[in-house]
């Protein structure tokens, strides 16, 4: 299983002009996992479109990307544990840009920290790490339904 870090990339429908909420930003470093759950977001539908995913590797390039594309960021799905940063820090920072911004956090860590420091609404969820892509397809729905998101589909 390689580590190797992720070149920041969209994968998905190309863009129509003007901005539409149609992305998820993916930051997770193994490369493995990223792949999954690049293939399982993509496999969702939005609207008739499919969902793009904006796909990074660090806080570094987690920041450029949401710097670049937040009009068009539908939802994060944000690893806890990342070479240079704290996943829920880094959402905790981009929902102070985009406060009802749907976030999902995964970790493969047992420290019960869950989701702190995001406050607990419909808006945030936690996934611990081993998951099965029917979960990630479940919290997925839920959050981009409760932050109004439009006719999903798995």
């Amino acid at each position: 299983m390689s580590e190797a870090p992720i070149q920041p990339k969209a994968t998905g429908a190309t863009a129509p002009s003007g901005p539409s909420r149609d992305a998820v930003l993916l930051i997770e470093d193994n490369e493995t996992i990223a792949g999954l759950l690049t293939a399982i977001l993509r496999g969702m539908r939005l609207r008739g479109m499919r969902l793009r995913v904006l796909a990074c590797a660090d806080g570094a390039q987690a920041t450029t990307l949401f710097e670049l594309h937040k009009e068009e960021i539908l939802l994060v799905l944000a690893d806890c544990r990342l070479p240079d940063a704290d996943g829920r820090e880094l959402c905790v920072k981009f929902r102070e840009s985009v406060p009802e911004l749907p976030v999902l956090v995964t970790s493969g860590s047992v420290s019960g920290r869950g989701v702190a420091p995001l406050p607990r609404s419909s808006s945030v969820e936690y996934l611990p790490k081993p998951y099965a892509p029917s979960e990630v397809l479940t919290k997925v729905h839920r959050l981009i339904q409760a932050a109004g998101g439009a006719a999903v589909a798995g």
